[in-house]
């Protein structure tokens, strides 16, 4: 049923990228350096070295990929963490998920509405995957569903 929303925010993850001042001489980032290296290499982003700092810059190629930064609270981002960065920060997406199993189910009637926990599964990599482990992402996720006369439904109308 999720699969068939023509909306797949929720099942397409969305991380935020910095493009300003990238420091690939941190720790948590020298790691990295290959990957953004090859997105450029890709023709996905270009980087300007200034001094010993970085500034990443999105190519029309990455455009596909990109989230507007009020459409990212829709997706399964970690935007409240990160939207104070302003422009300074783009949302990108990493992957796209499937459900793989249901989990648990939990039916509200007193409020017509079920919440599903279910496991997800990275089914479609992008570029940008790679980001995806400076998070800490859930392979799980709650859904919501309401109960209406046609049924439950998850979609929205």
């Amino acid at each position: 049923m999720l699969e068939e929303c023509p909306d797949e925010y929720k099942l397409t993850q969305v991380v935020p990228l910095t493009t300003k001042y990238i420091d690939f001489r941190e720790e948590d980032m020298q790691a990295y350096k290959t990957h953004y290296e090859s997105l450029s290499d890709n023709g996905f982003i270009e980087l300007e070295q200034r001094g010993e700092l970085y500034h990443l810059t999105f190519t029309e190629a990455a455009n596909e990929f990109l989230v507007a930064s009020q459409e990212a609270k829709n997706y399964n981002s970690n935007y409240r963490r990160n939207a104070m960065f302003g422009s300074s920060v783009k949302f990108v997406i990493t992957s796209r998920r499937k459900v793989s199993e249901v989990l648990e189910i939990q039916e509200r009637p007193q409020v017509n509405v079920a919440e599903v926990t279910a496991k997800l599964e990275v089914t479609d990599e992008t570029p940008f995957y790679f980001l995806e482990s400076k998070y800490d992402l859930k392979a799980k996720k709650r859904f919501v569903f309401r109960k209406t006369t046609d049924g439950w439904k998850y979609c929205k109308p």
